[in-house]
C-alpha cells in the first residue's frame, strides 16, 4: 500500500514514552505502532524467547500427558491417576504464566 500522506502529531511526556515502550515491546517503529493502533486499536507484543521457552515446556507435557492417557487404556486409570492430576496442574501453571505475561 503506497503511504503519501504525512500527519504531526503533538503528544505529551507520557504519552511519547508510552509509545516508546510501546515501540520497544513489540520491536516496531513508531509509524508502524500508530498505523496498528489505528487499524486494529491495539499493538501486538513479539514473542519473547522466555515465551518460546514456556512453550516449549508445555509442549513436553502435552507429550507426558499422551504417555499416560496410553498407560491409562493399558493398566487402567487408577495406576497414573496421580500422575496426571500433577501434569494437569503444571499445564495450568504454564498457561496461567503465559497469560499474566501477555
Amino acid at each position: 500500500m503506497e503511504k503519501n500522506h504525512t500527519i504531526t502529531l503533538r503528544l505529551s511526556h507520557s504519552q511519547f514514552a508510552w509509545l516508546g515502550a510501546l515501540c520497544r515491546r513489540s520491536k516496531q517503529t513508531q509509524s508502524a505502532v500508530i498505523r496498528s493502533l489505528i487499524e486494529n486499536g491495539t499493538v501486538c507484543e513479539r514473542i519473547t524467547q522466555e515465551h518460546i521457552h514456556i512453550i516449549r515446556q508445555l509442549i513436553g507435557e502435552s507429550t507426558n500427558l499422551n504417555q499416560l492417557a496410553k498407560q491409562a487404556n493399558t493398566y487402567g486409570f487408577f495406576a497414573v491417576a496421580k500422575r496426571c492430576e500433577d501434569i494437569a496442574q503444571r499445564i495450568s501453571q504454564l498457561i496461567k504464566q503465559l497469560k499474566d505475561d501477555r
